[in-house]
Order: structure tokens, then C-alpha cells, then sequence
């Protein structure tokens, strides 16, 4: 092995080995179950938690990661289980953190629907299919979940758009895909969505942008971009002005 690895070379055994590997990815999504309970948490006590989670990385020892739509990929989503399987009397925090990234689609969902009513909306536009950004792998994407449960409500007209996948949802382009569209939900965080465009919203029927990803950095100035730190002052807005 010496002969091609130039790096430092740690030796050990085959579980110790394997058990690292997971736990590599484990950490992470316990680290992201941390930040979508707190998004749940903040936002039934109407708080950012995309502010708190900023104000409490500021201390140099802390780290927490974004919270989202859910956990995909064939890493993150799947080796915790391997340890649950392995000892699941034990691994309570393991297990508890991939049921808390489970539910977020279901969570999604559910702040979608509410959204849809308040602006007495039909059509939703799903920004992104992919389980991360500026790849084309669907692997365990909380996309496709989200996708399929708001098309099983049969009272929405649900497109998609991703450039990077080939899937029977997909539009053409952004402008087609948000055209005479209620929402525009993205739950991946390519870079194309990061500013969107006047000829992008223009013919949208409600033009509210909720970024699941917290990605969007310039949106016209008619259009309403809430995230997963904001979306209870809208909802609580909405709730007040009708």
C-alpha cells in the first residue's frame, strides 16, 4: 500500500476500521437531526432557528450543520443503520436522529399545505429532485418522497425541475416549470437556484419562493422568499391579514 498512498497510514482492525467509516457519516446526520429539531422547536416558539443556529456557531467549539428537507445519498442516509442493526438497544441517539431526518418530508409536506391554503393555491413547482446540489443522484432523495406526497393529495398540479436529472416530472426549463405555478418549493440546492430571475417568476399566480435549503441570495422584489428560519412570521402573517 505504501508503494501508491502518500499520506499517513493508520493501521487497525476490520471492525474498528468499518466502525469509523460509519460513524463518519453517522455524526453528520445526528448533526443535521440537532438542526431540524430545532427548526421544529424554533418555529412552534416563532424563532429563527436559521439565526439561532448562526449566533451559536460563532462559539468557536460548536458546529451546527443546515437543516433541510430530509437526509438522501447512499452515505448519510443509510450507514446509521448498520450500527442500529447491530445494537439497536443501544444506539437510542443514532436511531432517534434518522427517525427526526425521516420526518422531515412529512414536515415539508405539511408547511406546504399550509402555505397552499393561505394563498388559495393550486399548482407547486419542486426546485431540484436530486438529493444534493449540482449532482444528478437520486439516491434516498427527500425530493422524490416530498414529490410523490404532494402528487398522492391529487388536489395540487405538481411540476418539477432539475437540470441535472432525467425524470418524467421534469420541465423543459425554470420559466416553464414556474409558469401559472402557486409555490415554488426547492429542496436541492443547485446553484442555479441560489438567484432567481424577473423572467423566471413572471408568470407565476402567487410568486412565493420557500427554499428548503436556505440557498436563495436575490429574488425580484414582488416575489415572497421564506425559509425553514421564516416560514412561521409568514404563516403567522398570512393568518393575520385575512
Amino acid at each position: 500500500m505504501r508503494t501508491f498512498v502518500k499520506s499517513k497510514i493508520v493501521k487497525t482492525d476490520a471492525k474498528t476500521a468499518e466502525m469509523s467509516k460509519l460513524m463518519e457519516n453517522t455524526y453528520r446526520d445526528v448533526n443535521i437531526a440537532l438542526a431540524n429539531e430545532l427548526t421544529k422547536i424554533c418555529n412552534d416558539l416563532h424563532i429563527n432557528a436559521l439565526d439561532v443556529i448562526e449566533m451559536a456557531n460563532m462559539h468557536p467549539r460548536v458546529n451546527i450543520h443546515s437543516p433541510g428537507p430530509g437526509v438522501g445519498g447512499h452515505c448519510l442516509a443509510v450507514d446509521p443503520y448498520f450500527i442500529v442493526a447491530k445494537a439497536p438497544e443501544t444506539a437510542d441517539l443514532i436511531s432517534r436522529s434518522r427517525s427526526i431526518n425521516s420526518s422531515m418530508p412529512i414536515y415539508i409536506v405539511e408547511k406546504v399545505r399550509e402555505i397552499m391554503e393561505m394563498v388559495n393555491g393550486r399548482t407547486i413547482t419542486i426546485g431540484g429532485l436530486a438529493y444534493k446540489g449540482d449532482i444528478d443522484d437520486l439516491r434516498e432523495s427527500p425530493a422524490l418522497e416530498i414529490l410523490e406526497m404532494l402528487k398522492s393529495e391529487k388536489k395540487y398540479e405538481v411540476r418539477a425541475y432539475d437540470p441535472y436529472v432525467n425524470h418524467s416530472e421534469n420541465a423543459q426549463n425554470l420559466t416553464e416549470a414556474l409558469g401559472g405555478s402557486d409555490l415554488f418549493l426547492i429542496l436541492t440546492d443547485h446553484s442555479l437556484f441560489k438567484t432567481i430571475n424577473d423572467e423566471d417568476t413572471n408568470r407565476m399566480s402567487n410568486k412565493v419562493i420557500f427554499d428548503t435549503r436556505n440557498i436563495v441570495r436575490n429574488v425580484p422584489e414582488d416575489c415572497e422568499c421564506i425559509n425553514l428560519g421564516s416560514i412561521h412570521n409568514f404563516l403567522n402573517n398570512a393568518v393575520l391579514n385575512v
